[in-house]
Parts: structure tokens; C-alpha cells; sequence
């Protein structure tokens, strides 16, 4: 009775990120240190970029990531600066207040240079006065000596630069640090922290060693996993503690997920830097909270209406400059990316259509499944334009093949594709662990609450949600399961 009594309190609790992130972060839940920062590593590494420059980069994309509330950019060096998005750009000033400069928290030398995605990657590479830019330069973040002789700084003292603080670890050799303001190290120390997440599988090939300043910053005898100084990590895990996540940071990281659809996780869960390299490195993370959050019934079939009410309304008609380049709606499991494309000019989302033109992107990608055909239903087509995947001409508007992401464009030339809707079927991938019913990486009273979903739902095992809730596989989904689930907690096996 008590057993079945926790599985009905269970029943409502069902995991959702936070930030209306949604399962974003499932991959990683129930990891911890090195296999938690891997897991993270695979959920947000592939940004799509908008561009350093273009008609789209990175100086139109700061509309949506760095604006403040007056309709100036934000400055990430100065408080003294009124810069208006789209304008007052400058490679280099004398002065502070006279422009500003795409800064690359983490220098561009450090990695290669123009190399994509770090080098256009929104969530590092910040507007910032040019003049403080330059004062800046390549070296590395530190915390200056309290010896004003040796210290420079910005109109009202927001930023400074000099001789760093030996007293807080800064190793010797190392001659000068620039220290952003106390309000903003936290957002800084965050950004590193993604930085090291997202290129975890390459960062150890930079060309780091090439450079005077980075060679103080990242370990020789690292790892990708730790990859360095432990001075430097100590200074920005003190950051992000002193400076914990605000509404700021927050409205930030929801811009950059609008314009290049990734997140940065140390945003969405304060202190979880703790989980992937401090104190609580051996404890499991835990991607979810109580939030009422129901997963639906898994089915085989979608089909989803392309237009403004499913990318969520934020324009009709032909795109806005200001607005964001690439477009996400979601649908019982299936998310469907409309973008700009690199070099593209017209995007237009109508309120029974949208149109695909040249360069335009329709990125289609299935949530734990994968899907064997995709059918469009096409309300006009210009100059009999063809649709493709890559190299691969389409038969038609019909895509057959075994993938859980699919990238759709048109071939070279004139002409738009008028799309009302799109036809999905897919199979659900299967179960990898033993009694993880909800697929949520773990075995845990939440694989109890959804067996007792089924069970009350009494369609028997007629889809592969029902099936998984058959844990011991006799054909029925009843206690029996609930008991072998337990089982399975108690014993690991």
C-alpha cells in the first residue's frame, strides 16, 4: 500500500528545465564531474553562428542579445557609452565613448583566429568599447594589484587593467590582467565556463601554445576535462559565486538561444560549475524540478503547420531587420528550425505558410526518435524550384531515410517554396537502460509514477511508451513492473 501510495504522489512529477528550456538538458541528468561536462558538451556544441559580419552577424544579432532597457547597446567594458545597435561600430578609437568592437572574451588568437563557431559564437563574443577593446587586448582576466601606480582605468572606474594581484594566485611572469567590474565577473566567469564545455573535444588542439598570454591561462598538463591553470579556475568559480545569475544574464541567454539555438547550462542552473569541476562533483545532476511538466503519449505521426503561430508569432510578413534570423516551434517531439541561412536575404512567415527561398535553412530534428519520412505539403511553387538535403535532390517533396535530424534547402537559383505543413513519422529509439521507463537517463521513483500513468491510462502496451513500461517484459503493465523497477533500484541491476 505505501509503495503504490508514493507512485500516485509521483504521478504529477515529471522533469522540466528550467527557463522554459523544457528537455533540453535531459542527455545530462543523473551525470556528475567529467561525464556530466561531456554529456553538456554534446547537448550545446554545434551553435548555429549567424556570422561575424553580413547582413545578419553578429553587430544586427546584439539587438536580441545585448540591449539594454534605454535602447543602448551594453557595454560590456563601460558604463559611460551610449551605442545604438547597427551603428556607432569602429575596428579602433583613441577615446573611450567614440565606438564599439565585437570582443571576444576568450581571445580569438587563442583559438585560430577565424575560425568558426568560436570565432562568431554570440555567447563570447560581446560588444564592448573599441578604445577598452584595445587596452584589453589578448590578455587574460585577472584581478589587478591594489598599487595605483601600476593600474589603468575606465571612465568612472568600471573596468581596469595592469600588474595582477599576486596575492590571488597569479602566476609569476604574467605582467598584466585586465578586471572587468564586480557586476558583470559572474557573467564572464559563466562564459568560460561554456567555453570550456561546448569545445571540450577540441580545445586541447588550439593553438593556445602559440600565444605569450594564453599559456598563462590554459595548462599544459591539463585535460579537456580540466584544461586550466588552477589559478584561473579558482578566480572564476570566486566570480561566478561572488556574482550570481541576475534577470540580465537570464534575458541574455535567451537572446543567444533565439539567434544560434544553443544555452549556455551554467546560466539556466546557477552554481551547476560545481557539479562539473567543485564540491559536488561526485553528486549526480538533476536536470528537472516538480513543475507539473507531463510527457504525451508517443506517436508515430506528426504533422505540424508552418507558419507564425507555431514559430511563435514574434513577426508576419516579410522579416523585420531587427529580428531574429532563425525560427524554432516544437510539436510532440519534433522541432522545426526555419532560418536565414549564411548569406541569405528574405525570410517570410505568413499565417497559413512560409516561404523558402535560396539560402534559407528548414532544419527538421526528432526528439528520441528517428524519422523515416517527411512529407510536404506545398501550397506554391516558383519557378518549380527543387527541394534538397544536402547534395541529394528530392524525389518530389517526400524525404525517406533513417535520421534524427534533417536539413532541408532549395537548389541554386530564383524562386520561393510556399510550405503549409510537413508530415513526420518516426520511430522511437528504444530503451537503453533497464527500467528507465521515461527515458530520462535514470532509474528512480519517476519510472514508478509512469508506470502507474499507464496503468491508468489502460491502452495495455500499444505504444512504445506502454512497452517501456513493461519492465519485465511479461506482456502486462501492472505491479509487477513497479516491483521490478524497485528492484532494479536496490541493486543497480
Amino acid at each position: 500500500m505505501t509503495l503504490c501510495l508514493l507512485a500516485v504522489a509521483m504521478l504529477g512529477t515529471w522533469a522540466q528545465g528550467p527557463n522554459g528550456s523544457g528537455r533540453y538538458y535531459r542527455p545530462a541528468n543523473g551525470k556528475s564531474g567529467a561525464e556530466l561536462k561531456t554529456a553538456l558538451c554534446q547537448i550545446i556544441c554545434d551553435p548555429k553562428v549567424v556570422g561575424y559580419g553580413g547582413y545578419v552577424g553578429l553587430k544586427e544579432a546584439y539587438r536580441l542579445t545585448d540591449v539594454r532597457p534605454d535602447g543602448y547597446l551594453r557595454d560590456w567594458y563601460s558604463n559611460a557609452t551610449q551605442y545604438e545597435p547597427g551603428s556607432n561600430f569602429s575596428s579602433s578609437t583613441k577615446e573611450e565613448g567614440q565606438g564599439y568592437n565585437r570582443e571576444h572574451l576568450l581571445p580569438q588568437s587563442w583559438f585560430g583566429s577565424k575560425v568558426d563557431p568560436m570565432y562568431s559564437d554570440i555567447m563570447h563574443v560581446v560588444p564592448t568599447d573599441a578604445r577598452l577593446n584595445g587596452m584589453r587586448s589578448d590578455n587574460p582576466f585577472g584581478e589587478v594589484t591594489d598599487k595605483a601606480s601600476q593600474v589603468s582605468k575606465s571612465k568612472n572606474g568600471y573596468s581596469q587593467w595592469g600588474a595582477p594581484n599576486k596575492d590571488l594566485g597569479a602566476p609569476s611572469g604574467l605582467s598584466k590582467v585586465f578586471e572587468p567590474n564586480d557586476e558583470i565577473k559572474g557573467d564572464i566567469a559563466r562564459i568560460y565556463f561554456y567555453m570550456l564545455t561546448a569545445y571540450e573535444d577540441r580545445l586541447m588542439s588550439w593553438p593556445w601554445r602559440n600565444s605569450r598570454t594564453a599559456t598563462y591561462v590554459f595548462d599544459e598538463a591539463g585535460s579537456p576535462y580540466e584544461p586550466l591553470k588552477p589559478w584561473a579556475f579558482e578566480m572564476f568559480m570566486r566570480w561566478s559565486a561572488q556574482d550570481p545569475v541576475d534577470s540580465i544574464e537570464l534575458a541574455r541567454n535567451e537572446g543567444v538561444w533565439r539567434v544560434q539555438g544553443n544555452r549556455n547550462p551554467y546560466v539556466d542552473y546557477p552554481g551547476l560549475e560545481q557539479y562539473v569541476w567543485g564540491e559536488l562533483r561526485d553528486q549526480p545532476f538533476t536536470y528537472g524540478d516538480e513543475s507539473g511538466y507531463t510527457e504525451a503519449p508517443f506517436t508515430p505521426t506528426v504533422t505540424i503547420a508552418l507558419n507564425s503561430k507555431f514559430f511563435g508569432g514574434e513577426w508576419t510578413g516579410v522579416r523585420p531587420a531587427a529580428s531574429s534570423c532563425t525560427l524554432r516551434g516544437e510539436k510532440g517531439g519534433i522541432t522545426v528550425e526555419y532560418a536565414l541561412g549564411n548569406e541569405g536575404s528574405n525570410m517570410y512567415l505568413g499565417n497559413d505558410h512560409i516561404r523558402l527561398y535560396q539560402k534559407n535553412l528548414l532544419v527538421v530534428t526528432a526528439t528520441d526518435a528517428t524519422m523515416q519520412d517527411i512529407t510536404f505539403k506545398v501550397k506554391r511553387n516558383d519557378a518549380k524550384k527543387v527541394l534538397m538535403v544536402g547534395d541529394e535532390v528530392l524525389d518530389g517533396y517526400h524525404w525517406t531515410g533513417d535520421a534524427s535530424k534533417v536539413t532541408f534547402h532549395l537548389d541554386d537559383g530564383n524562386g520561393v517554396f510556399y510550405l503549409e505543413s510537413i508530415t513526420i513519422k518516426r520511430t522511437k529509439i528504444q530503451q537503453e537502460i533497464k527500467g528507465d521507463v521515461n527515458g530520462d537517463g535514470i532509474v528512480d521513483v519517476a519510472d514508478i509514477a509512469t508506470i502507474i500513468y499507464v496503468m491508468a491510462d489502460g491502452s495495455g502496451i500499444a505504444n512504445p511508451l506502454q512497452q517501456a513500461a513493461d519492465v519485465n517484459g511479461d506482456g502486462n503493465v501492472d505491479v509487477a513492473d513497479i516491483a521490478t523497477v524497485i528492484d532494479i533500484m536496490a541493486t543497480g541491476k
